[in-house]
């Protein structure tokens, strides 16, 4: 009998063991390990939804980068911007990249450094094929470290890659050798795949990049599509347990405040977004966008919910016909984030109760709401609400009626560029300065790995911001250009949490 329960036992912890190892997911390897970026979801702005491909230009970004700024979006958390698939470059007879000029007169290295010095980050995109997706741009296959390569000189902090006319290629082997041409390039950028689900990359791209489409296009261009926004959602939401800071699953770009939506609608799908803690690329013009929009895509509260440290994507709890109620969607201060859904073209009443989001059912919580600004209680068990029809009703429970909002970051520029004067050794000096929209105090940021020896980099606090002062000693430095990455890491002092690394460009010209 002994021996027949110790092989019982052996044969259970044998099982055991195996079943682990076959749970394990082969994401657990984190890009985001190596490079710290998009530790929070991605934000931004890209022109597809709205323009297509034709209209692009170095014109149109500009000025959308201008509208940005005036919007306040930037201060938002709004930071990565450029061209989609706007015929920017074609590939010349040596075989490499090379700006389109009749588009981009700048070239498009000078307009990543325009949008840098503008306090945004730089967005590009390729395909893994032969050719983009309207077969006006080449792709990546064959060229793949040369282009990586072209894509650091035009200094590209984020990168979206496609997956048309790849016939014949391997989905997981190619999406990894452009992440190893990539870190050989030796620029830290934003990998964001972009198979349309295709090859199910939630289970292995976290390893290779930080965010991967999840599903076909959310519209064409021009043309808002609700219905296929709201099948969009419904998938997505599926994959909640993908998720996690610095590899996010993409429902596509916004389309809030796009032509043909109502604003519930807008409010809805943005609220949508955030519960599901994705990336928030805006899709809208931004020109032309009414102060409805602004407000919301500005929602300071809203994006704390996506922007949240611990990166958890909420999901539904709980469907009665064309109503959703979503919640597990924990917050690092201890809160809660909670969004009613309503589908019906009906106002609706729904009760809920404080145990279905792992309160106890006695409780006495505060609640926000994040659409009004107003907060109310404690109040115990539940609450019954009504929700307008295709609206969203947000709230965030919490034991505390303080409701922190996490750190959003922004900064002034991306860019410090320098020039001695004379043959001498001079001492140069520039800053910029780190914006924190959030209301957490933050501890001081910390430089990263070695800097070259004619950079000091000096840290301090005003405020709620901090100013990074860039101090440079030009003796011994013979004549020439010079050009470094510094990179700036911190933590969320509550959650602990490592935030997004911060990186800026310092160049130097020496006479």
């Amino acid at each position: 009998m002994k021996k027949v329960l110790l092989l019982i036992i052996t044969l259970t912890l044998i099982a055991f063991y195996f079943s682990s190892i076959s749970a394990e997911k082969p994401g657990q390897a984190f890009r985001a390990d190596y490079d710290g970026l998009a530790m929070t979801p991605p934000m931004g702005w890209y022109p597809w939804n709205t323009f297509g491909q034709e209209p692009q230009n170095e014109k149109l970004i500009k000025e959308m980068v201008e509208a940005l700024i005036s919007s306040g979006m930037r201060e938002a958390g709004y930071l990565y911007v450029g061209p989609d698939e706007g015929i920017c470059y074609y590939r010349a007879s040596d075989g490499k990249l090379t700006t389109n000029l009749e588009r981009y007169p700048s070239g498009l290295r000078g307009l990543g450094d325009y949008i840098h010095q503008r306090g945004l980050k730089y967005a590009l995109y390729t395909d893994a094929g032969t050719l983009t997706c309207s077969k006006a741009m080449p792709g990546t296959k064959g060229h793949e470290f040369e282009d990586m390569r072209q894509f650091a000189e035009w200094r590209t902090d984020y990168l979206k890659i496609d997956w048309c006319n790849t016939k014949g290629q391997d989905i997981v082997q190619t999406y990894t050798l452009l992440n190893e041409a990539q870190r050989a390039a030796g620029r830290p950028l934003v990998h964001s795949l972009c198979s349309w689900g295709v090859g199910e990359p939630w289970k292995w791209a976290a390893a290779v990049g930080h965010l991967w489409r999840t599903t076909g296009d959310i519209c064409e261009p021009g043309k808002a599509d609700w219905n296929s926004a709201m099948k969009i959602v419904f998938a997505n939401e599926k994959l909640y347990e993908y998720a996690g800071p610095g590899h996010w699953n993409d429902p596509d770009m916004m389309i809030v405040g796009m032509p043909g939506l109502s604003e519930a609608q807008n409010r809805s799908l943005f609220s949508l977004w955030c519960m599901m803690a994705a990336p928030l690329i805006a899709g809208n013009d931004l020109r032309q966008m009414s102060e409805s929009t602004r407000q919301i895509l500005t929602n300071i509260e809203v994006i704390a919910i996506d922007q949240d440290p611990l990166g958890i994507q909420g999901h539904i709890i709980r469907q009665e016909g064309q109503i959703s109620i979503w919640g597990q969607k924990k917050l690092f201060d201890g809160s809660q984030a909670v969004l009613i859904f309503n589908q019906n073209n009906l106002p609706s009443q729904v009760t809920i109760s404080w145990d279905e989001f792992g309160f106890s059912r006695a409780a006495s919580l505060y609640v926000r709401d994040l659409w009004k600004h107003q907060t109310s209680g404690p109040i115990t068990r539940g609450l019954s609400v009504t929700v307008p029809p295709n609206d969203v009703i947000m709230l965030r429970l919490s034991r505390s009626k303080d409701f922190p909002l996490p750190p959003i970051i922004s900064a002034d520029t991306y860019l410090i560029s320098l020039h001695s004067k004379s043959s001498k050794p001079e001492k140069l000096s520039a800053s910029l300065t780190i914006h924190n929209a959030g209301k957490v105090d933050l501890p001081l940021w910390k430089v990263h790995g070695p800097l070259p020896p004619w950079l000091f980099v000096k840290i301090t606090k005003k405020g709620n911001n901090q100013i990074i002062t860039n101090q440079i000693n030009t003796a011994g430095l013979s004549p020439g250009y010079y050009h470094t990455i510094v990179r700036l890491d911190n933590t969320e002092p509550i959650s602990k949490r490592p935030m997004s690394a911060f990186y800026y460009e310092v160049e130097l010209e020496v006479k």
